[in-house]
């Protein structure tokens, strides 16, 4: 891990301050988006095998189902999620990750890492 932060570390020091201010700034669409209520909860739910809807309202603990629907939909449209509608009786619909949410994901879970860092060193 340490040997990626330097790797980081040596490419941030060769940019121009202008270009990385801009790069730095465009986390805000990061947290933006990590920002959307349940937009944690239900692409954790979707990796643990929680596709359709059903599981999903059960296993997200306190959305509503009109807020999960609402919620879907949007990530439906900003390509976090693909909705798949499954033929055969009876019909179903599940939801998976794309790649983009895919890589929304692995940040996710690199914060938890060092979140989990953070209390072992806080509370040394």
């Amino acid at each position: 891990m340490s040997e990626n932060i330097d790797e980081i570390l040596k490419e941030v020091a060769t940019k121009d301050v202008h270009v990385l201010c801009r790069e730095v700034m465009s986390i805000t669409d990061t947290m933006d988006m990590l920002r959307s209520k349940w937009t944690v909860e239900i692409l954790t739910a979707i990796i643990c095998g929680n596709t359709r809807f059903k599981d999903m309202a059960s296993s997200v603990k306190g959305i509503s189902e009109k807020v999960l629907t609402e919620r879907l939909r949007q990530m439906v449209d900003e390509r976090l999620i693909e909705r798949h509608e499954c033929y055969g009786y009876p019909p179903r619909v599940e939801y998976r990750l794309t790649e983009h949410g895919k890589h929304l994901f692995a940040i996710v879970y690199q914060m938890t890492e060092w979140g989990q860092k953070h209390q072992n060193y806080s509370s040394k």
